[in-house]
């Protein structure tokens, strides 16, 4: 049995969130799923300038979602822990299935107008 969130649990998760609540934070995010790379790389991946790819991944990095590594001329960076991409496949999973199941109840939703239609003619 999993424990409940206390207040500080949510808060941190609130403020962790909170950095990939942006779609530049999030493609950058993506970008790294695959493995370490340069600010270039990320920003050519990313479809933004390498100054903005720059200017988020500082964010990222101060607030603890990737780690920057100097390996000879270049800085590469990487997600500070694989398991931020497990959890993101995960909500991954579970805003697909719900998006699945409004699908699939908006396209029933008019056979039950119908149904209920009819009903009041009888």
């Amino acid at each position: 049995m999993r424990q409940a969130m206390t207040d500080g649990s949510c808060e941190m998760l609130g403020s962790f969130f909170a950095t990939f609540a942006h779609a530049t934070r999030m493609r950058i995010f993506c970008a790294l799923q695959s493995g370490p790379r340069t600010v270039t790389e990320i920003a050519a991946e990313a479809g933004i300038s390498i100054t903005n790819a720059s200017q988020h991944l500082r964010l990222m990095r101060d607030r603890g979602a990737v780690v920057a590594e100097k390996r000879a001329q270049n800085v590469y960076y990487h997600l500070a822990d694989r398991r931020f991409v497990e959890a993101a496949v995960l909500i991954r999973e579970v805003l697909f299935e719900r998006l699945l199941l409004e699908t699939r109840l908006a396209s029933i939703q008019p056979q039950r107008r119908r149904f209920a239609g009819a009903l009041q003619t009888v």
